[in-house]
C-alpha cells in the first residue's frame, strides 16, 4: 500500500448557472462569462483554473485544480474554505454537480497500485455533497517530470 500522493487533483464542476452582477451603467471590458467566472472565484474562496461554457444556455464548466504537493491539507483546506458554499450550490441548484477527481500513475512495468484515502480527507470532501473519483493513467509520471 503506498502513501496517498496522487499527481494531479482537481475538483470539477459542471452544470454552474449562475447570473451575473447587475451594473449600474457601469461599462466593463468583462465578458459575462468572465463576470460568472469572478462571482464564483469569489464564491468558492478558490481561482477556477477552466471556465467554458456546455452544451445547455447558460451552463458553465468550472474547475479548479488543487495543489498536490501536500495532498491531505490542500484537501482539508479545500473542503474547509469552499465546502459549505458548494453544498448550498448544490441545493438550490446554481450547481448541478460537483466531483473531486485524484489522478494517480500506474508505472508501466507495474503489476499493481494501491494507495489509501485517509478516512478523514474522504469524509471532509463527502459531506458537502463532493462525489470523488480516483483516475489511474498508464505512465510514470516521474520520468515525463525528468525529460
Amino acid at each position: 500500500m503506498s502513501s496517498f500522493a496522487p499527481f494531479a487533483i482537481a475538483l470539477r464542476l459542471s452544470g454552474v448557472t449562475l447570473r451575473p452582477v447587475a451594473q449600474d451603467g457601469t461599462l466593463s471590458p468583462l465578458s459575462d462569462a468572465a463576470k460568472l467566472q469572478l462571482e464564483l472565484d469569489g464564491a468558492l474562496k478558490q481561482l477556477t483554473s477552466r471556465f467554458e461554457p456546455e452544451d445547455a444556455e447558460g451552463s458553465f464548466y468550472a474547475q479548479v485544480d488543487v495543489p498536490v504537493n501536500s495532498p491531505v491539507r490542500a484537501l482539508l483546506e479545500l473542503a474547509e474554505r469552499s465546502g459549505p458554499i458548494i453544498a448550498a450550490m448544490l441545493d438550490d441548484r446554481r450547481l448541478g454537480k460537483a466531483v473531486l477527481d485524484l489522478a494517480f500513475d500506474y508505472p508501466e512495468h507495474g503489476e499493481a497500485m494501491s494507495t489509501r484515502l485517509p478516512a478523514h480527507v474522504i469524509a471532509a470532501i463527502a459531506g458537502y455533497g463532493i462525489d470523488i473519483e480516483v483516475s489511474v493513467y498508464l505512465t510514470d509520471v516521474e520520468d515525463d517530470e525528468a525529460d
